[in-house]
């Protein structure tokens, strides 16, 4: 499977594909150790850091840490906390420190 179709696989399985949330991340992480909890922790430390599971990105395989990587990286370039709804929320912390 090639780097796209993985970073695909992910993005399919941690945004929500219908109702409110559509297009944002699912509000649970998917399961430890697929391509859809890779991408969610790597957007999610762009949108919240403080949901961003440790269990999670210390037990990925080779191959999801290439994904998380890879999402964490164009984060530099994309302002990916469009993805989430806690962009409000760090706003608020933002402010408060």
């Amino acid at each position: 499977m090639t780097l796209k179709q993985k970073v695909e696989q992910g993005l399919k399985d941690a945004l929500a594909s219908r109702g409110k949330r559509k297009g944002k991340l699912k509000a649970q992480c998917p399961p430890v150790d697929t391509y859809g909890a890779a991408v969610w922790q790597a957007i999610q430390g762009h949108c919240n850091p403080y949901r961003v599971g440790i269990g999670h990105c210390l037990f990925m395989s080779d191959d999801k840490r290439e994904v998380y990587d890879y999402i964490n990286n164009a984060g530099n370039y994309v302002d990916l906390s469009t993805y989430s709804d806690d962009q409000e929320f760090m706003k608020v912390i933002n402010g408060l420190i």
